[in-house]
């Protein structure tokens, strides 16, 4: 771990690595060298996000006030999620609403495959299809590529239509 990551962490996910360190024998004072700052400084970075370090038992652990305060950090916690699904719970429901309705339209692995060997081809389309079909995509889908939805159309008909015993 460099000493730019280190300080660009989050104290959340500071401490537990350097708990994890402690665990394997570090001290405080090695940490602080294998990371490349003072021990002065690592020991403010670490106290950010209050957390603490329990000598006896060679840990960090969150500084708690009260019992008031820890339940109401968790209480807050808790309501963050139940906020954010309140805000966009009609967001929820229609994607709920979609997927029941229509299904999920997931792609075939094959079209977007790392091995897959792309070609070009030019092929005659009725021109009020296509447009329609371009609507449709960019009405309904258009975090995707039409390629990718005209290559999902292509495999869905090779097994809607192949004959009975074939499939």
């Amino acid at each position: 771990m460099d000493k730019q990551t280190f300080i660009a962490m989050l104290p959340e996910e500071r401490v537990p690595k350097v708990n994890k360190l402690l665990q394997e024998g570090y001290d405080l004072k090695e940490i602080s060298n294998l990371i490349g700052i003072p021990s002065s400084s690592f020991s403010k970075l670490m106290r950010e996000g209050d957390y603490i370090y329990h000598k006896a038992e060679k840990k960090y652990y969150p500084f708690v006030r009260s019992e008031e305060e820890r339940v109401s950090i968790i209480a807050t916690e808790d309501n963050d999620e139940l906020t954010f699904l309140n805000q966009h719970i009609d967001t929820l429901k229609k994607v709920i609403m979609h997927f029941e309705e229509r299904g999920a339209l997931i792609l075939d692995k094959s079209i977007y495959s790392k091995d897959a060997e792309f070609v070009n081809k030019s092929i005659r389309m009725n021109n009020k299809i296509y447009k329609e079909f371009s609507c449709f995509c960019e009405e309904y889908y258009p975090h995707l590529k039409n390629q990718d939805l005209i290559a999902q159309a292509l495999i869905d008909a090779m097994k809607k239509y192949k004959p009975n015993g074939e499939r």
